[in-house]
């Protein structure tokens, strides 16, 4: 009896909905890589940000239910995304997807000095070499994803507007975006910016919230700071330094059942069990052209035997 109490218990302690709990706000270089603790750790759930250096902004989706945007911290204070101090690291990223599009958006936040500014270009394109290299090196070749930048300033900054256009003619559009309140950035993340619009005026504009799909609060609140042992983990992760691509569990909102997301260079496959959310995932992926793009499968193989 005694041993079945403590069976119980340690089930209890190592559930999904148990580890979501326990859930610390810090990265994890023992068990993840780069791209596993930006997609666990990173994310900014409301797309919403405090003032810094003068400035700040929030992304409010405005998508009746076509699209995603998922907001990720990267400097994170005392425990940055690129921990290499000798390497410049830019503020946030968003990550919009809608049926044609796939657009990380780098975004830097800065204040008058023009050097800071200067750098803020140079943190910028950082990222955008890092992520290249990762996606690239972690997810299906199929998946084409299109970068820019936003250097987020206060009123009467000096914008290094020479290096903007030097940058641009390679190709990489950065905004440079100027004001004082709580600037509304859905319409600069939201689509591929050009080069005619360097020199206009932020315009902004008041969108009203719309609610998000499924896999987006799936992606942005749910994601498991462990990996549970289950059979679908014994038969597809690799452990090792080098291991290419990336496997993550989600907890689904009934706090019982997860799912295990993997992917690799070749193809992405969701492990998800009959349930009340296996149908709705499925065609938010489809609508927004993910099964494509990402090449992914479905599995149920069994996950309800698991041990932590």
């Amino acid at each position: 009896m005694k041993q079945d109490k403590k069976n119980q218990m340690k089930k209890q302690k190592n559930s999904p909905a148990q580890i979501l709990k326990d859930k610390k706000d810090k990265l994890d270089w023992q068990n993840f890589n780069f791209l596993e603790n930006l997609l666990v750790f990173c994310t900014v759930p409301g797309r919403s940000v405090p003032k810094e250096s003068g400035v700040h902004f929030r992304i409010s989706l405005d998508s009746q239910n076509k699209s995603i945007c998922i907001l990720f911290e990267i400097d994170r204070r005392n425990d940055p995304l690129i921990r290499n101090q000798a390497l410049k690291r830019p503020d946030y990223m968003s990550l919009y997807v809608d049926a044609n599009s796939c657009i990380c958006t780098i975004i830097e936040m800065k204040g008058k000095n023009h050097n800071s500014l200067e750098n803020g270009i140079e943190q910028i394109l950082k990222l955008k070499e890092i992520l290249q290299t990762e996606i690239s090196n972690h997810l299906p070749s199929k998946l084409k994803v299109k970068y820019q930048g936003i250097l987020l300033t206060p009123y009467n900054s000096q914008v290094p507007s020479k290096k903007i256009v030097e940058v641009a003619s390679k190709g990489f559009i950065i905004l440079p975006i100027q004001y004082d309140n709580k600037a509304e950035l859905y319409p600069y993340v939201s689509k591929k910016n050009k080069l005619t619009e360097i020199s206009k005026k932020y315009n902004h504009q008041e969108i009203t919230e719309s609610t998000a799909l499924l896999i987006e609060e799936i992606l942005t609140t749910i994601a498991l700071p462990k990996r549970i042992h289950d059979e679908y983990y014994s038969s597809n992760f690799l452990v090792g330094n080098d291991r290419e691509g990336i496997y993550i569990n989600y907890l689904l909102p009934n706090d019982t059942d997860y799912i295990t997301l993997f992917a690799n260079t070749k193809y992405t496959e969701i492990n998800i069990d009959e349930n009340e959310y296996k149908e709705n995932i499925k065609n938010e992926l489809e609508l927004l052209n993910l099964i494509n793009r990402l090449a992914i499968k479905f599995s149920n193989n069994p996950i309800s035997n698991y041990d932590n």
